[in-house]
């Protein structure tokens, strides 16, 4: 009974004894080290989660090792600007192999501990312990920081693109405001297409650069492959570049200029290239006596060749189905260029089957001539101006039923040959006879109402009632001119003398609102 009373007073001894032992000694020793491994397995998480990307963002620090520009736009040897698509390309890529690498430290723990362990159970204890913490910590904690990182680097750069986008955008809606509001655009002499913003070419190296306006390739300047850097926008002298048709590459008269074109229509030989030479000729002499405008005319040749007919009483039939494009761009001092286009096509458009040429220019033109030469026959000129109608109609898109509001000027041609029916004379003659007939609100007699008069008796006289009627049912606002081109029947060598060729372009040119009226001024 006493050795049974000794063991147990014994076992209660030892008992307490380690009771002790683990209070006072073990489990501080072991809250410190656990503490320590706490704080180690922390420090080392943020430390291998800092580092990882810290050393992927060095190495992606210039994306444009890695970015492909898959643009169909993408010029050449000129790089995509960072904010359009680089900069999230770099974002993207970034956190990726931060996120790999930090990945890759699980396994450097992994291997860590396999060399450790294996020698001493108390040893292998805290080794485990450590391990287990520590891979919790890189696993969870270390892969919030990597988020944290990541997501302070996405607002940095996000927070950068959205104050250029502001100014991107207002560089880019401002370029297209100013071409909007002072109706800037470019015609194609050969597709006839319009085009807002052509292609330019670089002045340097003849680079064709499509679309050079603000955007991802530059927002003030653009970087041609030549070094060469190139405006973007109208307002900092993108317009003084050569400019292409961007469907399909032909040179363009002008990209800065406001636009006003002149449909002319007439039969086989009705007199329209006679009449475009007496035109521009005197229009063109007038102009230059002017200091205040420069004028470019478009093609060169064209108008070159125009006035050597002027000079030498020569001429010639089109024999273009496509339009041919007479341009000449006004610029006066302070003012958006103008640009006035007359289109001469061959009369065998209109009289024959054999033009497949869709005529785009009938889309926007805003004026129209109507050439008809008294000696032709009546029949023939009804199918002419029949068959622009149609044509005009189905490009324009207007109704059989809608009268077209674009202005007619119809012109009787080789007028010198009925000067006692239609000439000058003859017009003011009646004019005086008919002027109380004819007065005006203010009581002085229309002039022009007389000439109108005179040309559409005359036309009934000849047999033309029925094209009267086709044009009268089409067009609202017409006027009626008489004009001789030649001034005198054709004899090589003798220089052309005009009569009335001015009257029905300036016409049209006045119904342009106020486009024309400072060139108007100097006519």
């Amino acid at each position: 009974m006493e050795e049974l009373l000794g063991m147990l007073i014994l076992v209660i001894v030892v008992a307490w004894l380690i009771y002790l032992l683990v209070k006072y000694v073990i489990a501080p020793i072991a809250g410190v080290l656990l503490s320590v491994t706490l704080a180690l397995s922390l420090g080392y998480a943020f430390f291998t989660s800092l580092r990882s990307f810290i050393t992927s963002l060095i190495r992606h620090k210039n994306p444009y090792n890695t970015y492909l520009d898959k643009s169909f736009y993408a010029p050449s040897g000129i790089k995509r600007n960072y904010f359009f698509g680089p900069g999230f390309h770099q974002i993207a890529i970034t956190v990726k192999e931060a996120f790999s690498l930090q990945k890759g430290h699980l396994d450097t723990l992994k291997a860590w501990k396999n060399r450790h362990t294996g020698h001493h159970w108390y040893r292998d204890t805290w080794i485990w312990i450590f391990y287990c913490v520590a891979l919790f910590c890189t696993l969870v904690l270390g892969f919030s920081w990597m988020a944290v990182f990541s997501f302070a680097l996405s607002v940095m750069v996000i927070t950068g693109m959205c104050g250029f986008y502001v100014f991107f955008m207002s560089l880019w809606g401002i370029d297209r405001l100013l071409l909007m509001f002072k109706s800037i655009q470019s015609r194609c002499p050969r597709c006839k297409r319009i085009s807002v913003v052509p292609i330019f070419v670089c002045p340097d190296c003849g680079m064709e650069h499509k679309k050079l306006t603000p955007g991802p390739y530059g927002i003030i300047k653009r970087k041609c492959i030549c070094g060469k850097r190139m405006s973007t926008t109208y307002f900092n002298g993108r317009s003084a570049y050569k400019a292409i048709c961007p469907y399909c590459t032909a040179e363009l008269a002008a990209s800065d200029a406001q636009q006003f074109g002149i449909q002319l229509v007439g039969g086989v030989s009705t007199g329209k290239t006679t009449f475009l030479a007496a035109f521009w000729h005197e229009y063109l002499a007038r102009l230059k006596s002017a200091r205040c405008v420069s004028i470019t005319s478009s093609p060169e040749d064209a108008f070159e060749e125009l006035e050597y007919w002027f000079q030498n009483g020569d001429s010639s039939s089109t024999t273009e189905t496509n339009a041919i494009m007479y341009s000449l761009i006004h610029k006066l001092s302070g003012n958006t260029p103008i640009q006035m286009t007359i289109y001469d096509i061959a009369g065998e458009a209109f009289t024959s089957n054999r033009s497949d040429v869709q005529q785009q220019q009938f889309q926007y033109c805003e004026g129209i001539v109507f050439i008809i030469d008294p000696t032709a026959r009546p029949t023939d000129v009804s199918e002419t101006i029949s068959s622009f109608i149609s044509e005009f109609s189905g490009v324009r898109g207007i109704g059989s039923t809608k009268t077209s509001d674009v202005p007619v000027a119809v012109m009787i041609s080789k007028a010198d040959l009925f000067k006692r029916e239609i000439g000058l004379p003859k017009i003011k003659a009646t004019h005086n006879s008919v002027a109380q007939k004819n007065a005006g609100a203010d009581g002085n007699a229309s002039m022009e109402q007389t000439r109108c008069e005179v040309c559409r008796e005359f036309l009934e006289n000849h047999s033309f009632s029925n094209t009267l009627n086709i044009i009268d049912s089409e067009y609202s606002n017409v006027q009626y001119f008489t004009a001789s081109a030649m001034g005198h029947p054709p004899k090589p060598g003798q220089k052309y003398e005009p009569w009335g060729v001015m009257e029905p372009i300036t016409w049209l040119l006045q119904q342009s609102g106020a486009l024309f009226q400072d060139v108007l001024l100097l006519l």
